[in-house]
């Protein structure tokens, strides 16, 4: 187990959101007894692939927990996201990078019920327009003044 330094504040948020920081993959030890700044040991951090985790990610997600989501970018890029939605930033960033290289990529073929699917999916997005790397999710297919032509064709005075 690793003491983990933390400020009287984080040390509330910690206790307040134990089961947050629990759905991260991460275990803390709480003691009474130790001195203030250092009631939390770390018992267990999570890994993905050759990725490990460790105090500083758990001290990003508690300091995230901490700002009250207000300014975090972390949550609210799905319309259901809710607090539980919250990870630590480097969570995040290797989520994303693995989202993107399995990606529909520009060039590649899809049948109609893909694309479909796709636009189902993006229209659930509070920002259905980049992807987490801010890259552009949609291409323009269609010059709307030719739209706003072909109507004008079809007007009769």
């Amino acid at each position: 187990p690793l003491r983990l330094e933390l400020s009287p504040e984080e040390e509330v948020v910690a206790s307040m959101h134990m089961d947050v920081i629990r759905k991260n993959g991460f275990t803390l030890e709480e003691d009474l007894d130790a001195p203030p700044g250092q009631h939390f040991r770390l018992t267990a951090v999570p890994f993905s692939k050759n990725i490990t985790f460790g105090v500083a990610d758990v001290k990003d997600l508690i300091s995230t927990l901490a700002d009250g989501y207000g300014e975090c970018s972390i949550i609210g890029s799905y319309k259901l996201d809710t607090a539980d939605s919250i990870c630590p930033s480097r969570v995040r960033a290797m989520l994303a990078s693995r989202a993107c290289r399995s990606s529909v990529m520009i060039g590649d073929p899809l049948g109609r019920n893909e694309m479909q699917k796709i636009l189902e999916h993006l229209a659930d997005l509070k920002s259905p327009w980049n992807c987490p790397h801010g890259r552009p999710t949609m291409r323009h297919l269609v010059d709307l003044s030719s739209l706003r032509k072909r109507s004008d064709e079809n007007i009769v005075l």
